[in-house]
């Protein structure tokens, strides 16, 4: 049975501040009250450039666009049990206006599965634990979005 790989794109975004960068995140709204902290992303349909999906979805699912891409942060793969599905996210790294609102709620747009949606948008000034999943921690770190953690501040590790 041939491996099938869904290629997907994931968003970092920051916004600078006069203290400090700060992570662009969302909640589902009334969804179960575990679900993780998620940033924009999605799939990349069939003939679509990972850059032009990253666009896309930040589109659909926060109403942002023309976000500047700064660098491709790493890509994460991971199995799914049940399906056998391999999954590879993309992640890049993006810069939002510093006056992008505060908080926000959107609704979903376009022909994916989360269309219709609301999420509640926000930011924060350190991710460390934030309760995202496993793919989203592996980037989390001053290694790959330096921004994040001022070199003035030690950094001991998710549980330091």
């Amino acid at each position: 049975m041939a491996e099938v790989v869904l290629e997907k794109v994931g968003a970092f975004i920051l916004r600078r501040q006069v203290e400090a960068w700060e992570l662009l995140v969302f909640q589902q709204i009334g969804g179960k009250p575990d679900m993780p902290i998620l940033v924009p992303g999605g799939g990349i349909d069939p003939g679509e450039t990972e850059e032009a999906a990253l666009h896309r979805e930040i589109d659909e699912e926060s109403g942002l666009i023309n976000l500047p891409i700064v660098r491709k942060v790493g890509v994460s793969e991971r199995c799914r049990l049940n399906s056998r599905k391999q999954i590879r996210r993309h992640f890049f790294l993006l810069h939002a206006p510093a006056d992008t609102p505060d908080d926000w709620v959107h609704i979903v747009h376009g022909k994916g599965g989360d269309a219709g949606l609301k999420f509640s948008y926000f930011w924060v000034r350190s991710p460390k634990n934030l309760p995202v999943p496993d793919s989203y921690s592996n980037f989390l770190n001053p290694m790959h979005l330096p921004e994040l953690y001022p070199p003035d501040q030690p950094w001991n590790g998710w549980f330091g």
